[in-house]
């Protein structure tokens, strides 16, 4: 596949089993959204074929493919103007299926990722939160049942603990329903979390495709090694919280108004806000019961009492995280310099996800 003269897929070849979720992993412009437009038929190649269940895509009509594959994008993409109901069911709608079939789908859609369907059926996009549009999103690409499932980098865009519920939700769903997905991402974490076989892609050319453990073993080449850096947990031993926490940290600035906070926590469905003044100092937190209890026109987050929260460094034992977790039974860390700017932050699906690792090392070196 190129574009004028810039080759951006070569010699690619790689078959997805079917029940498997693959996900495809590389730098930036590798061509990982490229190869899922490709599957898709919204580019066309100019060398090669694809086939999706046996069957040549070229030889197949662009509309009824695509009726054959669910698509997730990290923007969503739900009809703003069409309900909770109408957006799932508008692929089912377009293979004809009848009216009661369609309902019965939503529903159980709904309840399998835990969205009271009374609540939400009639409900619009706009007054669901971040993860929970991202939920519907989802949904409607499973609604008409189809062999195949894209994802190109779903959950990019939110918080990390909502990301976290949302990336174990797909791996239940996709191990209940033994739907074949394939699966792009940048992040290394979400792709050892998720991923049946990793494929990691350099300049559009695969360099090694390989099960989460077989490729943390086992690096084929010093790009791969360089490539998953820290993700070598199967070679270091999880000492210091710096090796458990999360970079990506959701935060506001003190002086920012409070409708404009709510508004970003809706769409990052977050219940906690972290304050920081304009040197990224962490100042306290805020809880959405507090927020809504005091919004008024006009207030920005410095007019709030904000509470204290316990904080940790980097360099701080990674068991003194799991014994506050333990103790105060908290939902997250923040993770503080000397200075109190912020590092990063600490989950319990973090460090659940580190003490996992440690633990299968030590049982295979039994």
């Amino acid at each position: 596949m190129a574009y004028g003269d810039n080759v951006v897929i070569k010699n690619l070849n790689f078959e997805v089993e079917e029940g498997q979720l693959v996900t495809l992993v590389g730098p930036s412009g590798c061509g990982k959204t490229t190869i899922l437009q490709l599957i898709n038929r919204l580019i066309n190649p100019i060398s090669g074929k694809i086939y999706l269940e046996g069957v040549d895509i070229q030889t197949m009509n662009p509309v009824e493919l695509r009726k054959k594959i669910g698509y997730v994008i990290q923007e969503i993409g739900l009809f703003p103007h069409m309900t909770i109901e109408q957006n799932i069911e508008i692929v089912p709608k377009l293979l004809g299926w009848p009216s009661e079939k369609r309902k019965n789908r939503t529903i159980e859609l709904l309840e399998m990722v835990g969205m009271d369907p009374d609540t939400y059926l009639n409900r619009y996009p706009a007054d669901l939160s971040g993860g929970q549009q991202q939920r519907v999103g989802v949904l409607r690409a499973l609604a008409a049942e189809p062999p195949l499932i894209l994802m190109d980098e779903p959950f990019g865009a939110l918080d990390p603990i909502i990301r976290e519920n949302l990336q174990d939700e797909i791996k239940k769903l996709q191990k209940n329903l033994k739907k074949t997905i394939i699966f792009v991402t940048h992040d290394m974490d979400e792709a050892i979390k998720i991923a049946d076989i990793i494929v990691i892609i350099k300049d559009g050319e695969i360099v090694q495709s390989a099960s989460p453990d077989e490729l943390l073993s086992n690096p084929r080449n010093k790009f791969v090694e360089q490539f998953i850096g820290k993700h070598r947990i199967y070679e270091s031993q999880i000492d210091k919280v710096k090796d458990i926490m999360r970079k990506n940290v959701f935060k506001v600035s003190v002086n920012m108004g409070l409708e404009r906070s709510i508004s970003l926590m809706e769409k990052r469905g977050v219940s906690t806000l972290i304050v920081v003044d304009d040197k990224n100092r962490l100042l306290g937190f805020l809880g959405i019961e507090d927020i809504m209890k005091q919004v008024q026109p006009g207030l920005k987050v410095s007019d709030l009492k904000l509470d204290k929260m316990p904080t940790i460094g980097p360099e701080e034992p990674a068991k003194k995280a799991f014994d506050l977790f333990d103790e105060q039974n908290l939902d997250i860390l923040t993770v503080v310099d000397e200075g109190s700017h912020i590092l990063g932050i600490v989950t319990k699906t973090s460090m659940v996800k580190s003490l996992a690792h440690v633990v299968w090392k030590e049982d295979s070196n039994e």
